[in-house]
């Protein structure tokens, strides 16, 4: 059986937006720090239904590149390429109910 960082990573290589959410808590909370490495503001998104709509417009506008992915328990390290910048990434998530209540990214 797929742990939930091998499903959230299949579902963001495909661009399912129903899917990531699907995932969480229904309050649950993502956020992503990797953007400040690039100069621009954290993403901090909560709500299974804010989470789905925010994955969904992020896929229309062209999805994410995401590359070499390495699980460890409830740590996922991949890397993401935005232009010709490859952001190398760790992704932490909290668990309630066989479900993501809380997933946290940093760029390294």
């Amino acid at each position: 059986m797929a742990t939930l960082l091998e499903k959230y990573s299949q579902y963001l290589k495909k661009g399912d937006a129903c899917g990531m959410a699907a995932l969480f808590t229904e309050h649950g909370t993502f956020y992503d720090d990797a953007p400040s490495k690039l100069g621009l503001q954290a993403i901090s998104v909560k709500g299974r239904e804010d989470i789905e709509k925010f994955f969904g417009e992020t896929f229309k506008r062209g999805g994410l590149d995401v590359r070499n992915v390495a699980i460890n328990g409830n740590a996922m390290r991949y890397d993401v390429a935005v232009g010709k910048t490859v952001l190398l990434c760790l992704g932490v998530l909290k668990e309630a109910n066989n479900l993501i209540k809380e997933y946290r990214v940093v760029a390294v």
